[in-house]
Formats: C-alpha cells, sequence, structure tokens
C-alpha cells in the first residue's frame, strides 16, 4: 500500500506540473546547442538478498537520478556531447563525455572518442529509464559477482566460500578490505576509448578500444592492456533484427602483479564475452532476446588450483504489449548460470545460480511522463537470502 499511495501522489504532481515542463529537447545558439534530460524517481522495498545492489553501494529500486545531456554541434563534422549524473542525491559523475567525427557528413560514418556509450550487448539501451519497459535490470547488466579487480582467491576454496555473496567480498590475496565484487557487465558506466560506428544497408557495426573491461569499464587503463570490443546488427526487415557482440580484455589490477605467479602480470589476466540477441516486433507486441557467456582467467595460486576460467552464462527474454492506448504489460524472465569448481570437498557451481522474473505496468501520464509498477521475484541457491519478491514505483520524466 505505501507504494500505490508513493505513485499516486507522484502521477498527481506529474499531472499538475506537466503543462509547465519541455517535451521535447531545447535548442539554443540557432540549434548549434542541444539540452535533454531525464529525471526518474523510484521507491521499492527493502532488497534483503542485495539482488539489486549496485557496485556503488545502493539499491537499484531506490534511486533519485538527475540527468542532463548537451550536444553541441560545431560543425556537419564535429558534435562534442555529454551527459552529467546525479545518481542518489550524492554520486555525481560524467557519465559521458565525447567527441563525435564524422569525415563525410553524407555517409553514416563517425568515430568517437572519450567516454563514449557502451558497444557491447543489446539490453544496454536500458540503462535510460524511459527506455526500459520495467525498472529492474537484466541480471548480467546489474548483479554483482564473487570477483574483484583488486582481490583474488587464493585457492578454489575460498572462491567457493564466497557464492552468493556479491555485494561484500573480499579474499586473501591482494586488497583486505571487503567491497562489492563486479557485474558480468557493468551498463551503468560508459567505456572510455575509441569507437567507430557504421551503417550499410541493413547492416549495423561497432568497434572500440576502451581502458578496462565489460565487468570494470575504466577512466584510466589499470593493467597496460585495452579492450577490444564489436557489435553488429542485421535489420531482417522492418519487424526482425538479430545481433552479435564479442569483447576480450584484460580486467585485473596492476596493483596485484607482485602476488601473480612468476612471469604473469595483470594484462595476462582476460575477461572474453560474446552474445547473441534478436528483437521481433509485431503491432502491439515487442519481444526481445540474449545470450551472453562470459569468462574470467583467474591466477592458479594453491591448490585446490582454480584451473580453467570460470563462465558464466545468461539468458533473457523479454516481451511488451501495448494493452490500450498510454497502457503497457511488460514481462522479463533472465538467469544467471555458472561453470563447476572442485574445492576440496565438493564440485558446485563457482557461484550461485540465480535467477529473475519482472513485470511491470506502465501507464504514459503524458507524451515524455510515464509511470510504472513493478513486481520482481529474485531465487538463488546460495548465499544468506535465498529468494525475495520485492515490488517497485517508479515516476520518470524525460525531455
Amino acid at each position: 500500500m505505501p507504494l500505490l499511495y508513493l505513485l499516486a501522489c507522484l502521477l498527481f504532481a506529474a499531472r499538475a506540473s506537466a503543462q509547465g515542463l519541455p517535451t521535447e529537447p531545447v535548442s539554443v545558439a540557432g540549434g548549434r546547442v542541444v539540452f535533454g534530460g531525464e529525471v526518474f524517481v523510484t521507491f521499492g522495498e527493502k532488497d534483503p538478498g542485495w539482488f539489486n545492489y549496485t557496485d556503488y553501494e545502493y539499491n537499484a529500486l531506490r534511486n533519485i537520478r538527475l540527468s542532463l545531456a548537451t550536444e553541441v554541434r560545431a560543425s556537419q563534422r564535429l558534435q562534442v556531447l555529454a551527459e552529467l549524473r546525479l545518481d542518489h542525491g550524492q554520486h555525481f559523475s560524467a557519465y559521458a563525455l565525447f567527441a563525435r567525427i564524422r569525415p563525410w557528413p553524407d555517409r553514416r560514418f563517425d568515430v568517437q572518442i572519450g567516454r563514449v556509450p557502451p558497444t557491447f550487448g543489446a539490453f544496454r539501451r536500458t540503462i535510460y529509464a524511459y527506455d526500459n519497459a520495467l525498472i529492474g535490470q537484466p541480471l548480467a547488466y546489474q548483479y554483482l559477482l564473487a570477483l574483484r579487480t583488486d582481490s583474488v582467491p587464493l585457492n578454489a576454496d575460498d572462491l567457493l566460500r564466497a557464492r552468493g555473496n556479491g555485494w561484500l567480498v573480499g579474499y586473501q590475496v591482494g586488497s583486505a578490505e571487503r567491497s562489492p565484487g563486479l557485474p558480468l557487465f557493468k551498463s551503468n558506466l560508459y567505456d572510455t576509448g575509441v569507437q567507430v560506428h557504421g551503417v550499410a544497408g541493413a547492416l549495423e557495426w561497432t568497434g572500440a578500444v576502451t581502458a578496462g573491461s565489460l565487468s570494470d569499464p575504466l577512466l584510466t587503463d589499470n593493467n597496460g592492456r585495452p579492450q577490444a570490443v564489436g557489435r553488429a546488427t542485421v535489420q531482417l526487415g522492418p519487424a526482425v533484427r538479430l545481433g552479435a557482440s564479442g569483447a576480450r580484455g584484460a580486467w585485473l589490477d596492476e596493483s596485484l602483479d607482485s602476488a601473480l605467479p612468476s612471469g604473469e602480470t595483470a594484462r595476462d589476466y582476460r575477461q572474453d564475452a560474446v552474445a547473441i540477441d534478436a528483437e521481433v516486433s509485431a503491432g502491439r507486441w515487442l519481444g526481445r532476446a540474449e545470450w551472453i557467456r562470459a569468462s574470467w582467467r583467474l591466477p592458479a595460486l594453491a591448490a585446490p588450483l582454480i584451473a580453467d576460467p570460470v563462465v558464466a552464462e545468461s539468458f533473457i527474454v523479454e516481451g511488451r504489449v501495448r494493452l490500450w492506448p498510454g497502457v503497457s504489460l511488460a514481462a522479463r524472465a533472465d538467469t544467471l548460470q555458472f561453470s563447476d569448481l572442485t574445492g576440496s570437498t565438493a564440485t558446485m557451481q563457482w557461484e550461485a545460480p540465480v535467477r529473475r522474473f519482472e513485470t511491470a505496468v506502465t501507464y504514459a501520464v503524458t507524451r515524455n511522463i510515464g509511470a510504472k509498477l513493478a513486481w520482481q521475484r529474485n531465487l538463488r541457491d546460495g548465499g544468506r537470502v535465498r529468494h525475495d519478491s520485492l515490488l517497485a514505483s517508479q515516476l520518470v520524466y524525460w525531455f
């Protein structure tokens, strides 16, 4: 009931103020400078299992975000884009800041330099609330695993003891401070590097060289080996799109070099990932699916050894239907499964398998104000809390 009451109050306030709010991007200086923005308020129940915890150490179902995007159109060949964000009332960041160069203005080809949009994956578009048919993110893009860049397990037993506790993890090797782990793909932070993008008929492709890895995109490199990442999509008619992504990057921090086996450095330990996705639409219906496989190489320091890279696989299915004008219903089911690891006493998946189902109703208050009410169910085969059910509401405004 408190969630419904809050949502009703937000709806009333949104209706009352909608007339005075911008409804489209604001242009100044003859259209050379364009401003856009997004503001959302999300309020959900407490998450005792930390299923929605982020590396910024807050519950993603309880957040207020203010975002301001700016595009400066210096010429036909050069634009500068930036986005500033304030999350949870305290985390301020330059989410995006890059130059876009178009050598040939009449061709769909550009080079982007700076803190650029992520290349990998199909669901990266849902990092904006108005693009997300639900409130939560897919597990692969948010859920924290028992992996860290600056602290690694001594052996297989050490890693298995941390199953299901990615929200606060620490190991014997490297940093002794316990802190949040890494997701498979950190979607709440842009990459930093050089990105090339082009369109040729039905084929759209993107390639990039960036600092860090999928799990840990960085502003500056921390091991001397950047990430290579690419994505391609094919539009098979107006209603079907297929895509594929791949990435490889060193993921450990060079502060671990002295603890690694002789002759090896952090740059030798890579995260590799591949993904295949599809999107299909028909009338009022929209469906998406994505499969992701990622692996991380860990140092083999002591018995029982972690001899092979640890692997995570994710499968995501999402659907949305417009029930009536301004009202839609969406649902997403996804899972994270992991490769087996043999410890001193047992063989099991190196991280606790996780499953999530979420459904939401969205109501368009106006063209650029939407309200959502969602229910989420999480299940995990490990950790202190094995399951929880959460309600959340969200009001989002964009221009």
